[in-house]
């Protein structure tokens, strides 16, 4: 699945480990997502929220390119799903 992430959802996502995050490249958001997957509780079929951690993919971020205004990453299913759950939604007036 694709995604694009822009420079303010990455800083509200770096906000989830426990060391400064600097983010510039796009090998830099490919590895701090692969540290963020890991906190993600999947079921034993690899695509839930819960359940046996030795079950989940071995990756959930396949590539990372740069854009303007952002990144767009291809990663897990699962894992796009987990993100837009600790992302918060800003309301369009």
């Amino acid at each position: 699945m694709r995604v694009k992430l822009n420079s303010e959802q990455l800083s509200r996502l770096a906000q989830y480990v426990p060391f400064e995050v600097v983010l510039e490249e796009p090998r830099d958001v490919k590895g701090f997502l692969e540290i963020l997957g890991h906190n993600m509780p999947w079921d034993e079929g690899g695509s839930g929220r819960f359940g046996d951690a030795l079950k989940k993919p071995n990756r959930v971020t396949f590539s990372v390119e740069a854009t303007n205004g952002g990144f767009v990453c291809d990663i897990h299913p699962s894992f796009a799903c987990y993100l837009s759950t600790i992302l918060p939604v800003e309301e369009k007036t």
